[in-house]
């Protein structure tokens, strides 16, 4: 590629990126020239900041071409597909247009809009085009016209279309020339790709494995880590998991021996103690995911010694005990390690650990065995930032005085360690570092726990939920933990409108959880200063009243509101909601008091894409109609609407954006209401079960759904075998349930599904 100014080069340089040289250009100026070239330079760079901050292209070339005597020559041509960006100021001279030569002997002119993009997100470019361009050690890659072009549109388009079998090329250029963002996309694509042939493009043939391993070493070459992750811990565990032997799993692993670094056989039942042997020589492995690998061995931990470079290993759920344990020693590089669910090891298990000093993750849940002696083991993991203890019922107080040295703790999970008490809180006070502390079912903790929470001003996240002792004494001391971002409240009955009085000062709060408390219409008073809020959660507070809600509409910024079996809101209380235009997530389910007339308040509500009026009886299809115009719907739930007919569901064909749809028990729907279903072409999940009026020719309105992949058809009483059969066009289809049918035959419609080849769940009970 070629490279000169077509108007005025600022050090008289031309630029040659294939001769990899710089040279000055033999034409000398004369001292007229050099005046005028002086004057021109002072002037234009006294306009470019004017330009940046107009930042209109097209008066930009207005101007220029008064000045320079010259039209300037547009980039966009019919068909090219490149819209012009906004100027990006640099801190270089930007010249008002470039003239690109390629090495098919074509060129380009460009115009400085796009230069300063290119400057801006390209290391190679800026200095190319700033003079002081050194070009690198790598082969430069032959640059056409077409190519540069393509690179372009990707660069100001991130939507842009490459052809699939183009993509590693346009990785390669754009990798060459640093524009991460163009890699960082076009690796997406590729990924999509790939997913989407998912189970057919692979396979443990000798030419396929062969052509993954070259796809995985692109991928290491370009680092291009999601793509890599996935053909690792997806597509190569995919084949040696479905190896129907030890041999043929030798077979698939020695091809990606000296690669590899990710493998994934969790949940894999015939994994044996064999098969972690043969992975002695994958000296790159850092991340082995081995949970629920029921057939190994204690012997079996033992091949895992030579793995020097692990970092990530999950034996969660495995049959281990503490004989297993001690093959871990060796594994000094180990920074993630999961444990949970082995209910076999005990505290002397944990005695293997305290080697491990590089470990920052540990998770010990509901391993059952453990006592606080265990814990004493932890205590030289100073490293250690987050540790998972919860569902270890035979803690005390005494145990956590054994994690007061672990001063790198940001996550410390306690929840349901039934004997802990106030005292135990205590040792928690040096843990300054503590983001995020679960306290759930700790149910002997009272208000005087919470005072040793005060020194954790870092502290971001909070559960306290199911903790009967807490009152409104104990909400005081949350106070000075000003970094909260997330409380949960929920099931705390002891505390009153008053304690929330106290949470007024968490500024920061955007989440919070109060299910099932003893509130009224007073203590939702105290929440309106928390304009942060994104998440509340007011779920079976059965004491609200539309009176309530007043208190809510200045939450603008709330996006998920709950207010589930809050059974004395009417449509009257939805009419505070109108202002939380930013709500996405709305749920109205058991509030047996609305009516159709109260959803008329929800259109204003643009935004919502989660709607659940589900077990909300007074509603009928006149309710309906308010709600065709919220067209960035995706979830709806109305489940348990027994009023519902055919002629509301008309209402619902608008609603294009629609994915997942609950009609479960709305029994006076018939086949002529799954007419109107038939528009919504997004629908990924649809529930129809006990909808017991269907009979087979309503499911004739289902095949334009092609993007169905869960159908539940279960307790549809009239259905027979041939209803099947209007079921074969719905090819992404994964789940279908037609459980409780009284009219099947021996199995004979299943001839109707043969089409269904996505389908991995099929209840016939």
């Amino acid at each position: 590629m070629y490279i000169h100014n077509s108007r005025f080069n600022s050090s008289h340089f031309i630029v040659n990126t294939d001769s990899h040289t710089y040279y000055r250009s033999n034409n000398r100026l004369n001292f007229s020239e050099r005046i005028n070239l002086l004057c021109k330079k002072i002037f234009q760079s006294s306009l470019n900041p004017f330009f940046s901050y107009i930042n209109r292209d097209q008066f930009q070339s207005q101007w220029r071409e008064i000045f320079w005597g010259r039209k300037e020559i547009a980039t966009n041509r019919p068909g090219s597909g490149l819209p012009l960006p906004s100027s990006s100021q640099t801190l270089c001279f930007v010249p008002p247009s470039y003239k690109l030569s390629f090495q098919d002997k074509t060129s380009l002119s460009i115009s400085s809009s796009h230069i300063s993009l290119l400057m801006e997100k390209s290391l190679y470019f800026k200095s190319l085009w700033s003079g002081n361009f050194q070009e690198t050690l790598q082969d430069p890659l032959d640059l056409t016209q077409k190519e540069f072009t393509y690179l372009l549109n990707c660069l100001v388009d991130a939507s842009f279309k490459v052809p699939v079998e183009d993509l590693p090329s346009f990785i390669q250029l754009a990798d060459y020339y640093q524009l991460a963002e163009v890699v960082k996309n076009l690796e997406e694509r590729l990924l999509d790709a790939y997913k989407s042939e998912e189970g057919e493009l692979f396979n443990s043939t000798e030419d396929s494995l062969v052509k993954l391993k070259e796809v995985l070493n692109f991928a290491h070459q370009y680092h291009l880590d999601a793509l890599k992750n996935y053909l690792e811990f997806t597509v190569v565990s995919n084949l040696l998991n479905q190896a129907p032997d030890l041999t043929e799993f030798e077979k698939i692993l020695n091809h990606f021996l000296n690669e590899i670094e990710e493998l994934n056989f969790s949940k894999n039942a015939h994994l044996t103690d064999a098969h972690l042997l043969a992975l002695k020589n994958c000296e790159n492995l850092k991340v082995l995911n081995l949970q629920a690998c029921h057939n190994l061995t204690d012997a079996g931990l033992a091949h895992l010694t030579p793995l020097a470079a692990l970092k990530h290993l999950d034996l969660s759920g495995c049959e281990l005990t503490d004989d297993g344990l001690v093959h871990l020693t060796p594994l000094a590089a180990l920074q993630h390690l999961d444990l949970s669910h082995c209910r076999n090891f005990t505290d002397a298990g944990l005695a293997h650990l305290k080697l491990l000093v590089a470990l920052q993750h540990l998770n010990l849940s509901h391993c059952g065995k453990l006592t606080d002696a265990g814990l004493a083991h932890l205590k030289l993991l100073v490293a250690l930032q987050h540790l998972d203890l919860s569902h270890c019922r035979n803690f005390t107080d005494a145990g956590l005085a054994h994690l007061k040295l672990l001063v790198a703790l940001q996550h410390l999970n306690l929840s349901y360690c039934g004997n802990l008490t106030d005292a135990g809180l205590a040792h928690l006070t040096p843990l300054m570092a503590l983001q995020h502390l679960d306290l759930n079912g700790c149910h002997n903790l009272t208000d005087a726990g919470l005072t040793h929470l005060t020194s954790l001003v870092v502290l971001q996240y909070l559960n306290l939920s199911w903790n009967y002792n807490f009152t409104d004494a104990g909400l005081a001391h949350l106070t000075p933990l000003m970094a909260l971002q997330h409380l949960n409240l929920s099931y705390c009955g002891n505390f009153t409108d008053a304690g929330l009085a106290h949470l007024t000062s968490l500024a920061a709060l955007k989440h919070l959880d109060l299910i099932g408390c003893e509130l009224t219409d007073d203590g939702l008073a105290h929440l309106k200063l928390l304009v942060a809020l994104q998440h509340l959660n007011l779920s079976y507070c059965g004491k609200l009243t539309d009176d309530g809600l007043a208190h809510l509409k200045l939450l603008v910024a709330l996006q998920h509101l709950d207010l589930s079996g809050c059974d004395k809101l009417t449509g009257a209380g939805l009419a505070h909601l109108k202002f939380l235009v930013a709500l996405q997530h709305l749920n109205l389910s058991h509030c047996g008091k609305l009516t159709d007339d109260g959803l008329v308040n929800l259109t204003p509500l643009a935004a919502l894409r989660h709607l659940d009026l589900s077990h909300c009886g007074k509603l009928t299809g006149a309710g309906l109609a308010h709600l065709k115009f919220l067209v960035a719907l995706q979830h709806l739930n109305l489940s348990h609407c027994g009023k519902l007919t055919d002629a509301g569901l008309v209402n619902l064909s608008p609603l294009m954006a629609l994915q997942h749809l609950d009609l479960s028990h709305c029994g006076n729907l018939t086949d002529a209401g799954l007419v109107n279903l038939s528009p919504l072409m997004a629908l990924q999940h649809l529930d129809l079960s006990h909808c017991g009026n269907l009979t087979d020719d309503g499911l004739v309105n289902l095949k334009f759904l092609v993007a169905l992949q869960h159908l539940d058809l279960s307790h549809c009483g009239n259905l027979t075998d041939d209803g099947l059969a209007h079921l074969s066009p719905l090819i992404a289809l994964q789940h279908l349930d037609r459980s409780k049918y009284n009219n099947l035959t021996d199995g004979s419609g299943l001839a109707h599904l043969t089409s269904l080849v996505d389908l991995q769940h099929l209840d016939l009970s």
